[in-house]
């Protein structure tokens, strides 16, 4: 129809080969997807915005500056959990709804965690790292057993909840950040942040990235940590202040760190990559061939379903 505004959905990025699946769910709605160039910079972005209804994104930030640039922009559709990468005040200013997806991959996260917390446990990655080596030395290893380990989870969203539950079927005595207490599960112990610090042989953080969780794992924080316990991190590379980290591990507070996320990806810290006491995994504890799947096809459907006028459960502003 002549004079008719633009149907278009804007894609930023995505950490998965091929666009069909976001394709076809948007050409059915009766939307184009326009998908950005790999490494898009904000002026590329704000370019493509122009003329879109709504922008669906994996990890590109969503910055004031291109969400100002369309003035049909009616939605924005994160294809994740975390929503640090979308500036939520100057969507929320001009009325633009934002989705997010914050339990397609609840199973797969908290795996990794007991995968991770597994490694170290039963010195599986030093020990490869040595028999590749040319190494046999059994007698140079103490593993842990891990039904004996009390494991801390800071943060009872869906998938430090899920983590908790696994620890707990394992038999491993579980801690809870009291903030929520009542999502605590059964067995598990609220307690306040100090004390799951102090009397964790394994912390995992659950906790999104706000100004308030930038840093919340800092030099103070480690310093109660126990001696040779272990710091997991599978939610936001900016909860743990990195330089803070290799200090401590310098001084054996924690004794080991197992981190599948870090602040400016995918640029590792070299300091990390040389370090013997990291596990380092490139950002994938979300990923199966499942959850990247009904990621791809929930985050397209409740940005359409915004699109339709209708609200959606997912919707955060």
């Amino acid at each position: 129809m002549s004079g008719a505004a633009p149907r278009r959905v804007l894609l930023t990025d995505h950490a998965w080969p091929g666009i069909e699946v976001e394709a076809e769910l948007c050409a059915a709605a009766g939307y184009e997807l326009v998908e950005a160039p790999p490494g898009a910079a904000e002026p590329d972005l704000a370019r493509l915005a122009a003329d879109a209804s709504g922008i669906l994104t994996c990890w590109a930030r969503v910055s004031a500056p291109v969400i100002h640039a369309s003035p049909g922009l009616r939605a924005i559709g994160r294809m994740g959990v975390g929503l640090d990468n979308i500036d939520l005040a100057a969507a929320a200013a001009r009325g633009i709804a934002v989705t997010r997806i914050p339990d397609y991959c609840v199973e797969e996260v908290s795996d990794h965690v007991l995968g991770l917390l597994h490694a170290w446990a039963r010195c599986i990655v030093t020990a490869d790292r040595d028999v590749r080596a040319g190494e046999w030395d059994p007698a140079r290893y103490i593993p842990r057993r891990v039904s004996s380990l009390v494991t801390g989870i800071w943060g009872l969203g869906p998938t430090g909840l899920r983590t908790a539950q696994k620890l707990r079927a394992l038999g491993c005595r579980v801690l809870t950040d009291d903030r929520h207490p009542v999502r605590a599960p059964d067995g598990a112990r609220p307690v306040p942040p100090e004390v799951l610090l102090t009397d964790s042989d394994v912390l995992s953080l659950h906790l999104p990235l706000t100004e308030s969780t930038r840093h919340i794992i800092g030099p103070e924080q480690l310093a109660l940590m126990r001696p040779g316990s272990l710091l997991i991190n599978t939610g936001r590379g900016a909860l743990v202040d990195i330089e803070a980290l290799c200090a401590a591990l310098d001084d054996g507070v924690p004794g080991a760190a197992a981190l599948d996320v870090f602040p400016s990806e995918p640029q590792v810290p070299v300091a990390l990559r040389e370090r013997g006491d990291v596990i380092l995994t490139p950002h994938i504890a979300f990923s199966s061939s499942q959850s990247v799947l009904e990621l791809r096809r929930r985050a397209t459907l409740e940005l359409l379903l915004v699109l339709a006028g209708q609200h959606s459960r997912y919707q955060v502003v």
